[in-house]
């Protein structure tokens, strides 16, 4: 009995035992798997491109000949864009120039060297997929103060646009403005260098942003801190020059520096390279969208595109990188300055352009002369 006894003694002695050990087993592994870093990468794709630059030939194709309520005739871009539509709809954030001015029918529409756009040009472009437009270009007076209000208020009322570079008033230039897509904060600044000579009325400089050194840094370090990634458009370089020019190598780094992400470059009417400082991804021309300017090199512009990443680890961020930074060309194609379309080079035969492959295969040196592995050339994939 005593041996019985002492039998059941040990046996449940074990089995306490060995259920503690097992208890301590899955308490150490629920303890592994608590410790392991939650990281989580949450992403924002940009595409961009350059001037819409409405000569009297682009919107005299798009006249429908039919007078609307308004008195005027209407216009109707939308068939010029057709292609690119679909080449644009996966990106979150879609970047245009609007050259010149929208200064409102009343004023009459003009074109070089004195532009006024119609409405439509922007409501096309709006439901081609666009939702970020620069406003500040050498062109934004061109229909003096009337004209660039009328600019102003019209991008204002559009939803969900994110207009830069010309304002209504002080304090909407000066407002921080911050959005939030994808779980990543972003914001958007915009400056020209100057406005063909034409005065800005006193008092009233929101209605373009001139780039000054002072005035950028203050914008920068306003906003730098509130946004994982920040973008700054600029209206810059010589005209019809594939090289950017001194000033725009100096005004790069001098942004680099304030700590701007990416920087987005127009008004040459010709493309110009894509290059890093350091970490800050430069465009510096992308070129004509579209005109009816002539010249293969004017008819020819950039479609560019990146994703913005951001490295999150049990909640904090610990990582920012921009990858698949891609561009490729585009071409403006018309008949005796009719039937205006823009075309991705994919599309571009012969009929279209005499030697494009050449002309593709030159045009992609440009882009990235450095050959950096980190800049792809190549037909965007719809």
């Amino acid at each position: 009995m005593k041996k019985v006894i002492l039998f059941i003694f040990l046996a449940m002695f074990l089995s306490i035992g060995l259920g503690c050990l097992n208890q301590n087993i899955k308490q150490d592994n629920q303890s592994d798997v608590s410790s392991d870093p939650v990281i989580e990468t949450r992403t924002l794709s940009m595409v961009a491109v350059g001037d819409a630059l409405i000569h009297g030939a682009v919107y005299l194709d798009a006249n429908t000949h039919e007078i609307g309520s308004d008195g005027y005739y209407q216009y109707d871009f939308t068939n010029m864009f057709t292609d690119i539509k679909d080449l644009i709809a996966p990106y979150d954030l879609k970047f245009y120039n609007q050259e010149t001015v929208i200064g409102g029918k009343s004023l009459g529409l003009s074109h070089y060297p004195r532009f006024n756009s119609p409405d439509e040009i922007g409501l096309d472009l709006i439901k081609t997929g666009f939702n970020v437009v620069n406003l500040a270009s050498n062109h934004t007076l061109d229909k003096g103060e009337i004209g660039a209000m009328y600019s102003a208020t019209f991008w204002e009322n559009q939803s969900d646009i994110y207009a830069v570079g010309s304002y209504t008033s002080w304090d909407n230039r000066n407002r921080v403005r911050v959005e939030e897509k994808n779980g990543i904060k972003y914001s958007i600044l915009s400056y020209t260098y100057g406005t063909n000579g034409l005065p800005v009325p006193a008092g009233k400089e929101y209605l373009v942003n001139v780039y000054r050194d002072e005035q950028v840094k203050i914008d920068i370090e306003k906003v730098r801190d509130q946004v994982d990634l920040l973008i700054v458009s600029m209206h810059w370089g010589t005209e019809y020059q594939h090289e950017p020019n001194d000033t725009q190598r100096e005004q790069a780094k001098y942004l680099a520096s304030l700590g701007v992400d990416v920087i987005i470059g127009h008004h040459p009417h010709v493309i110009q390279p894509i290059e890093f400082i350091d970490d800050t991804l430069v465009i510096y021309s992308l070129g004509n969208f579209i005109s009816a300017q002539n010249g293969v090199n004017k008819r020819i512009g950039m479609m560019a595109a990146f994703t913005f990443q951001k490295v999150m680890t049990d909640g904090i961020t610990t990582d920012y990188f921009l990858s698949d930074v891609k561009s490729d060309l585009l071409w403006t194609h018309s008949v005796s300055s009719t039937q205006f379309k823009v075309i991705p080079f994919s599309n571009v035969t012969e009929d279209h352009l005499s030697h494009s492959k050449e002309i593709y295969e030159r045009y992609k040196q440009i882009i990235n002369p450095s050959t950096d592995p980190r800049i792809q050339v190549g037909f965007f994939e719809t």
